[in-house]
C-alpha cells in the first residue's frame, strides 16, 4: 500500500453564522489585486482540505478570478487557478464511520468511486469483521459493503485491501478470509472470487492480470478467468511494480546481508536481472505504466532507473509519497513534512533525469482527496495508487474551468452551505502572513535562521501592540523560531529495518541538545547546533541506543542506555564529559538480547534527580545517584507494569489487565513508595473511554494520565483520580502538556498560522486557542541535512523539557532576533520587511 499521510479527523471550524451562495459571481471586482486573489485562494484550499466543503472552495476560489476571465489571467492569478482547480477536481467523499480507528480509501483513476476501508481490533471487538465499502463519490452514497466471511476473533488488528483497475471498470477487495473478490465498479455486483488473501494487490496496466501478495509469497491470476499465472513463492521475493512492458518488477531480498537483486519476470516465468546487489532492504519499488522507467525508495531517497538498469536520477522524497504523474510521463512527490496544516501541503514535480519542472495544477490530483465525517472533519485520506489520470484529463482548463465552476455554483442550490461571506483582504497582512508561511516552512524543515529572516521581515521596524495583534502570524513564527532548538546533521540513510533511536532530546535550560542516531550519541551546543561532544562508553567506544536520553531537572547531567548490554551511561550535561557507568544487574543479557530490542529501558531521573530508574524484562531497578548503587524495585512477578515518577519521589505503576483474561477492568493503577505497591483505583473497560488495554505515562505534575486505547488511534487522558477528563483521536502522536500540565496539545493539521496547536483543557475537555508558550516544546527537532526530520516520537511526557522560558515577545524578541543577525542580514531585514506607512 502507498504511503497515506493519515492525520485523523479533525474538528470542524466555524466560520459564518450563514453560509450562503451567492446567486451570481459579479461581486468580483475587475480590479482585482494580486494580494485579493492570494487571499481568496488561500481560503479556498482551507475550505477544501481543512473542512472538506468543495462547493465552497469553489466559489471562493472563483472570487480570487476577475470576472469575464481570460487566457492572460491565468498567468496573473496563478494561485487563484490552481485553487480552482484543485477544487474543481476534488473527489473526497464524505462518509459516517467510527472515528477512532485507521481509515483509508482507494479513487477509482477517474474519480466515481472510491473503496473505504478502517482497521479494526480484535481485542476491542472479538466478533468485528473487516469490511470495504465501495462509495460513489458524487451522492456519498454506499452502493455496495463488501464483509469477512469470519469475525477477527483474536486480539490484533486488520483492515481490507482494496484497488481498482486502471480503467476504473473494475474493483477488487480481500477481506482476510481466504479469498479476494472482484466485483463490477459501477454497480458493485460480484464478477467472480480468487482463492486468496491479499495486502498488497497490484494490476496490470493493461488491467488483464492482477498480483496478489501476502504474507506466504504472491501470485499473478488472470482477471478474466480467476486462473493461476504465475506464483512468487519465496516471500524474500517482493513483487512491486508492473512496468510498462508488461513485466513484473520484483527485489529479490537477500535475508543475510537486506541487499536487493531487481528482476523483471514475465508471465511465462521467465526472468532477467534489471539491477544487482543494490541498497533496497524494503524491496519497494515503483513503475510508469507507459515510460520504461521504476523507482526504488531508500528510506528518504528515491532512485528512478531505465527499464536496461540503466540509473537515471536521484531525488529526495519518500517513494510513498511518489507518483508517475502527467499519465506516467514525470514523477511527482507530496511535501508535507514542512508544514503544520494540511491546506499547505505542496507538490514538486521532476523529469525523468531528475530536473525539477514547474508544478501545474493538474499536478495535485493524486494528493488532493480525502475522506470526511458527516461534520466535515478530517477521517483520512485517499490513496489514488498509481495515478488519477483519467480524472486529471478530464477537468477543463482556462476559461471552460472558470465557466464550468461558476455553473457549478448556480447548480448548487440557494441556501447551500457552500461559500463565506466576503472578506476585506489586508494587503498587508497577506504580505505579512506570506513571510510567516515560509518562516514556518523553513522552520518545520530544521533552518532556524532562515525562519527568523523570514519571520522578521513580515513585522514592522518598531511595531505597536495592535501591529503586533495584525500581524500576528509573523509574531508567533518569530517567537518559535527564536525559541526553536532544531538541527541538521549530515545522517545517512534510515536504517531498514530500523536498527536504533533517531531523534534529539533538549535540555530542560535549552542550552545542548543529545542526539541518537545510527551514527551513535553526541551532544551540541542550542541554539546554534555546534558540536560540543561525543558520548561514548569508557572504552572509547560509541553508544547506540534503542531509547532517547533523558536529562536531570537541571540539565547537569544526560543519561544514555546501551542497546547492547545492560549499562547506564551518565555524563555532564553541558560538555559531555563522562561521568560514570553503572551496570544493571540482568541475568543472561545476551539471551536476553536475542529476544528484545535491548534490555534497558529508562524511566527517567525522580524529580530530585536522586534516583534513576530503569525498567528490564528481568524486574525494574533504581540506581543511587548519589553512590551509584543499584537496588531492584520490588514488584510481582510475571506482571507488566508501566512506572512514571511522581513529583514526590513515587512511582505512579499502570498495569494493563489483557483482553484475553475478559476481565472488567482495562488497567489497574498502583502507587509504589519503593518498598511495596499500593492499589488507587481501576480503569474499567467502557466503550466511551478505555476500551482495550494500552499503555500510560504520567504527567510531569503528577495530575494527568495520558493513556491510549489499544487497538485504536483514541487517546484518553484521566486525573488523577481516575476520572476521565477528555479523549481524542485525531493527533499525529506527538503529544505534551502544556501550561504546567493542565492541558494536552499536538499539532493541529487545519489549523491556521495564528492557531496550529490544537490545545485542550484538562479542566473543562474543551479546546482552547493555543498561546506562544505552547510552541516551543514542539520545535525541538533532529534533521538531516535535506531537511526532513529524524525525529522518531516525542520525548517522555514526563520528562523535563524546554518550554522557551527565557524567550520575550513583542520588541523585546524583535530585539534580540535583530542582535543576532550579522550586518548582511539586518540589511536584508530593514530593506524587505514589511512598513504600514
Amino acid at each position: 500500500m502507498d504511503k497515506v499521510w493519515l492525520l485523523g479527523p479533525v474538528a470542524l471550524r466555524v466560520v459564518a453564522a450563514c453560509l450562503v451562495l451567492l446567486a451570481s459571481t459579479a461581486v468580483m471586482a475587475s480590479s482585482l489585486s494580486p494580494q485579493e486573489s492570494r487571499a481568496h485562494a488561500e481560503r479556498a484550499i482551507d475550505l477544501l482540505l481543512d473542512q472538506g466543503n468543495r462547493p465552497a472552495a469553489i466559489a471562493e476560489a472563483l472570487r480570487g478570478l476577475p470576472d469575464g476571465v481570460n487566457e492572460e489571467d491565468i498567468t496573473a492569478y496563478p494561485e487563484a487557478w490552481t485553487a480552482l482547480w484543485r477544487a474543481f477536481a476534488s473527489r473526497s467523499i464524505r462518509i459516517d464511520l467510527p472515528g477512532d480507528f485507521f481509515t483509508v480509501g482507494f479513487l477509482s483513476p477517474g474519480g466515481r468511486r472510491a473503496l473505504i476501508t478502517q482497521q479494526i481490533s480484535g481485542s476491542i471487538d472479538p466478533n468485528a469483521r473487516v469490511s470495504v465499502h465501495l462509495v460513489d463519490q458524487a451522492t456519498n452514497r454506499v452502493i455496495n459493503s463488501f464483509i469477512s466471511s469470519q469475525p477477527i476473533g483474536a486480539a490484533w488488528t486488520s483492515m481490507g485491501h482494496a484497488a481498482f483497475s486502471p480503467d476504473g471498470t473494475l474493483g477488487i477487495v480481500s477481506l482476510g478470509d481466504g479469498q479476494t473478490i472482484l466485483f463490477d465498479a459501477e454497480t458493485g455486483i460480484e464478477r467472480g472470487r480468487i482463492q486468496s488473501d491479499a495486502i498488497m494487490i497490484l494490476f496490470s496496466p493493461d488491467g488483464r492480470h492482477v498480483v496478489l501478495k501476502n504474507q506466504n509469497g504472491a501470485s499473478v491470476f488472470s482477471v478474466g478467468t480467476g486462473e493461476h499465472v504465475l506464483r512468487f513463492p519465496d516471500p524474500f521475493v517482493s513483487p512491486s511494480a508492473w512496468a510498462s512492458d508488461g513485466s513484473i518488477l520484483a527485489a529479490n531480498i537477500s535475508q543475510e546481508t537486506g541487499r536487493a537483486r531487481i528482476v523483471a519476470y514475465r508471465l511465462d516465468g521467465t526472468a532477467r536481472v534489471v539491477l544487482d546487489n543494490i541498497d533496497a532492504p524494503q524491496g519497494n519499488l515503483k513503475a510508469s505504466p507507459s515510460a520504461p522507467v521504476f523507482a526504488i525508495g531508500t528510506g528518504t531517497q528515491t532512485m528512478l532507473y531505465g527499464l536496461d538498469g540503466t540509473r537515471l536520477a536521484l531525488v529526495v522524497g519518500d517513494i510513498g509519497d511518489l507518483r508517475f504523474a502527467r499519465n506516467g510521463q514525470v514523477i511527482s512527490f507530496m511535501r508535507g513534512s514542512d508544514s503544520m496544516r494540511i491546506s499547505d501541503v505542496n507538490v514538486e514535480v521532476f523529469a525523468m533525469d531528475g530536473t525539477p519542472l514547474a508544478t501545474q495544477p493538474r499536478d495535485f490530483v493524486d494528493f488532493n482527496q480525502a475522506i470526511y465525517a458527516p461534520d466535515g472533519s478530517l477521517a483520512g485520506f485517499m490513496v489514488t495508487q498509481n495515478h488519477a489520470g483519467l480524472l486529471a484529463d478530464s477537468i477543463p482548463t482556462g476559461p471552460a474551468l472558470y465557466e464550468a465552476a461558476k455553473t457549478f455554483t448556480r447548480k448548487a442550490g440557494t441556501g447551500a452551505a457552500v461559500s463565506i461571506a466576503d472578506e476585506t483582504v489586508d494587503p498587508l497582512v497577506e504580505t505579512s502572513d506570506r513571510f510567516a508561511r515560509e518562516a514556518e516552512r523553513l522552520l518545520l524543515s530544521g533552518d532556524r535562521q532562515g525562519a527568523i529572516l523570514a519571520a522578521l521581515k513580515g513585522l514592522p521596524d518598531t511595531p505597536t501592540a495592535d501591529d503586533l495583534s495584525r500581524f500576528k502570524a509573523a509574531h508567533l513564527l518569530l517567537y518559535r523560531s527564536v525559541a526553536a532548538r532544531v538541527l541538521r546533521l549530515p545522517l545517512g540513510q534510515p536504517p531498514f529495518p530500523i536498527t536504533n533511536a533517531s531523534g534529539g532530546v533538549v535540555s530542560p535550560t535549552g542550552d545542548v541538545m543529545a542526539v541518537t542516531s545510527e551514527v551513535g550519541a553526541q551532544l551540541y551546543a542550542m541554539p546554534e547546533g555546534t558540536f560540543v561532544a561525543e558520548l561514548r562508553k569508557p572504552d572509547g567506544s560509541g553508544i547506540l541506543t534503542w531509547s532517547y536520553p533523558f536529562f536531570s531537572s537541571t540539565g547537569d547531567i544526560v543519561a544514555v542506555t546501551e542497546q547492547d548490554g545492560a549499562t547506564l551511561h551518565f555524563f555532564d550535561g553541558r560538555t559531555g564529559t563522562h561521568k560514570s557507568s553503572v551496570t544493571i544487574p540482568v541475568p543472561d543479557v545476551q539471551g536476553l538480547l536475542e529476544n528484545y530490542s535491548g534490555v534497558v529501558w529508562p524511566i527517567g531521573f525522580s524529580h530530585d534527580d536522586s534516583t534513576f530508574a530503569v525498567q528490564t524484562p528481568k524486574g525494574s531497578f533504581l540506581t543511587n545517584m548519589a553512590d551509584l548503587s543499584v537496588h531492584s524495585l520490588p514488584l510481582p512477578e510475571r506482571r507488566n507494569f508501566e512506572l512514571s515518577w511522581l513529583p514526590d519521589g513515587r512511582l505512579f505503576a499502570f498495569e494493563p489487565v489483557p483482553s484475553y483474561r475478559k476481565e472488567q477492568n482495562a488497567a489497574e493503577v498502583f502507587i509504589h513508595d519503593r518498598r511495596a505497591l499500593r492499589h488507587i483505583f481501576s480503569i474499567p473497560r467502557d466503550p466511551n473511554w478505555i476500551r482495550s488495554e494500552g499503555g500510560a505515562v504520567l504527567s510531569r505534575q503528577g495530575t494527568a494520565i495520558f493513556a491510549s486505547d489499544g487497538g485504536s488511534e483514541r487517546i484518553v487522558v484521566f486525573d488523577a483520580a481516575g476520572t476521565p477528563r477528555l479523549k481524542f483521536s485525531d493527533s499525529d502522536g506527538y503529544h505534551a502538556f502544556v501550561r504546567d500540565g493542565t492541558a494536552i496539545a499536538y499539532r493541529d493539521p487545519a489549523g491556521t498560522l495564528q492557531d496550529s496547536l490544537k490545545v485542550i483543557s484538562l479542566l473543562t475537555g474543551e479546546r482552547v486557542p493555543s498561546e506562544f508558550q505552547d510552541y516551543p516544546v514542539f520545535d525541538q527537532t533532529l534533521f538531516d541535512m535535506d531537511g526532513i526530520s529524524r525525529q522518531g516520537e516525542s520525548p517522555h511526557l514526563g520528562a523535563p523539557r524546554y518550554r522557551g522560558q527565557d524567550v520575550p515577545t513583542g520588541t523585546a524578541l524583535i530585539d534580540r532576533a535583530m542582535s543576532n543577525l550579522s550586518q548582511a542580514e539586518q540589511a536584508e531585514v530593514r530593506n524587505e520587511r514589511i512598513s504600514p506607512n
